[in-house]
Parts: structure tokens; C-alpha cells; sequence
């Protein structure tokens, strides 16, 4: 619950502990996330710098190892669910939920 005092020095706004918990939860996804990506990324990004600007020797260079950052630069397509799926309580929940349904499910039909 928000609190929100008027005071001499202006609005004053207050978050509850719960509040500034959640702030930090998302803060820390949102960081991870965008680490994740820049490191994915940046591999790939400078390898097309060094094509595009850099001399015959360095572009040759850039050339061989571009398969390889191009598939970095695809991992974190697949690194993101799985950062979701660890801080995100919620999926995590529904993650248990479908797989406690899924082990239920072919209990029953194998008996």
C-alpha cells in the first residue's frame, strides 16, 4: 500500500516493504535480462563493426568467427525463458501446476 503525505517539502510518497521487495524483484530480472542480451549480443555486433570497418586481415578474421557469434547472439532467444522461469515466481508456480497435471494426468490413463 502506497502511503502519500503532504508536507512543507512537497508529496511525499512511501512504499510498503512488500512494495519495495516486488521493485526489487522486477529491478534485478530487468538487469539480468538486459546482461543476458548484451552479452548474446555484443559478440555479434562488434564482428559486423570489424567487417564493415576493419582492414582486409581483421575482416577475414571477423568473417571466420561470425557463424559463431551468430549463434550466440541466437542463445539468448533461448536463455530467456529459462531466466523468466527462475525469478519469476509465478511461472515457476504454473511450471509445477501444469507438470503436477501432466505426472496426475498419465497416472490415470496408465492404470
Amino acid at each position: 500500500m502506497l502511503g502519500v503525505q503532504i508536507g512543507a517539502q512537497g508529496v511525499v510518497v512511501s512504499a510498503t516493504s512488500a512494495q519495495q521487495q516486488a521493485a526489487r524483484k522486477v529491478t534485478r530480472m530487468c538487469v539480468t535480462i538486459a546482461t543476458t542480451f548484451s552479452v548474446a549480443w555484443l559478440p555479434y555486433q562488434l564482428t559486423r563493426i570489424v567487417m564493415t570497418y576493419g582492414n582486409d586481415d581483421q575482416a577475414a578474421f571477423a568473417f571466420k568467427i561470425l557463424d559463431s557469434t551468430s549463434a550466440l547472439s541466437y542463445v539468448n532467444s533461448c536463455i530467456n525463458p529459462i531466466v523468466y522461469g527462475l525469478m519469476w515466481r509465478p511461472f515457476r508456480l504454473s511450471l509445477i501446476q501444469v507438470r503436477y497435471n501432466y505426472d496426475l494426468y498419465t497416472s490415470l490413463t496408465n492404470e
